[in-house]
């Protein structure tokens, strides 16, 4: 099956034809939850992993350049990597909170 006769399929399928219109409730909620994709939650558990293993880089190479065993260029640098990375999952959950708040605040 091609996906455009599997799209053509699933809008028929929507589509009362007693009435001639189109049912939001096309199949059951416990088989649509079945297939949920887990893949952003899964990137964004990686994503906190990230910037964690990232701020502890921060913190070791702080200690070095205090104890002299590392340059101040790259203990600069790892603290600058593990800001940078801080500041753009912020930004990320800022934006996925707003669209939560967005979701919410719907009409139906």
């Amino acid at each position: 099956m091609t996906p455009i006769s599997g799209i053509k399929n699933n809008i028929s399928n929507g589509i009362d034809k007693s009435i001639g219109k189109i049912s939001l409730n096309t199949e059951p909620l416990h088989l649509r939850v079945g297939r949920r994709d887990p893949s952003f939650a899964e990137r964004l558990n990686f994503a906190v992993k990230d910037v964690n293993s990232k701020q502890n880089l921060a913190d070791e190479a702080t200690e070095g350049v205090m104890k002299d065993e590392v340059g101040i260029h790259e203990g600069m640098l790892a603290i600058g990597k593990a800001d940078t990375s801080l500041r753009l999952l912020m930004q990320v959950k800022s934006k996925a909170m707003e669209a939560y708040k967005e979701i919410i605040n719907m009409q139906l």
